[in-house]
């Protein structure tokens, strides 16, 4: 990151959760850095991502993980690949969507389901494209309006998120290399 924050010059909330990571992860997340020089952003975002990743979520969390993945390749947020190729690991027990997800449309590991989520997390992730009446038309083939709206919250959370860490080149915290250690 080159933004340079010690963690005795952060908040003192932002040291708290900072020591809770420490204590779950043996690391501090490195965006809880960054959000945390202001708290009221962090805790905004936290909520957000907790409302979202929650367990009663219309959306699994296999297909949640991997369009994150997905719009953080596309937005170049290596923090966010590491992150949620990792929890998707931890869902899935398996890398084979993740491995292919840069040539997703031409593969045959994603089931439709899995496809028209990935289409539509790109339509709204890369600028100038809509949402055409035809992509529209297999949403709702697939999903209930509830879950295309959840859908497209957790696309509009992982866009922001990454866009930020991406632009402040938040660095990976090593969750893929911990995945594989296991």
């Amino acid at each position: 990151m080159w933004l340079k924050f010690e963690n005795n010059q952060l908040p003192l909330l932002t040291r708290v959760i900072l020591f809770f990571q420490r204590k779950k992860f043996g690391f501090d997340l490195n965006p809880t850095k960054a959000w945390g020089v202001v708290p009221r952003l962090m805790l905004g975002m936290n909520f957000f991502f907790k409302v979202i990743a929650s367990k009663s979520s219309k959306i699994d969390a296999g297909l949640r993980t991997l369009i994150s993945v997905k719009i953080s390749q596309i937005n170049n947020c290596e923090f966010c690949i590491d992150m949620n190729s990792h929890l998707f690991f931890e869902s899935k027990g398996e890398t084979e969507k993740i491995n292919q997800l840069k040539t997703w449309q031409g593969s045959n590991v994603y089931s439709l389901k899995e496809k028209i989520a990935l289409e539509y997390a790109e339509t709204i992730t890369i600028t100038g494209r809509s949402v055409s009446q035809e992509l529209q038309a297999k949403l709702l083939e697939h999903f209930k309006s509830e879950e295309i709206i959840e859908l497209t919250a957790i696309i509009a959370y992982q866009n922001l998120s990454s866009k930020f860490n991406s632009a402040l080149d938040i660095k990976p915290n090593g969750f893929c290399d911990i995945g594989k250690s296991k």
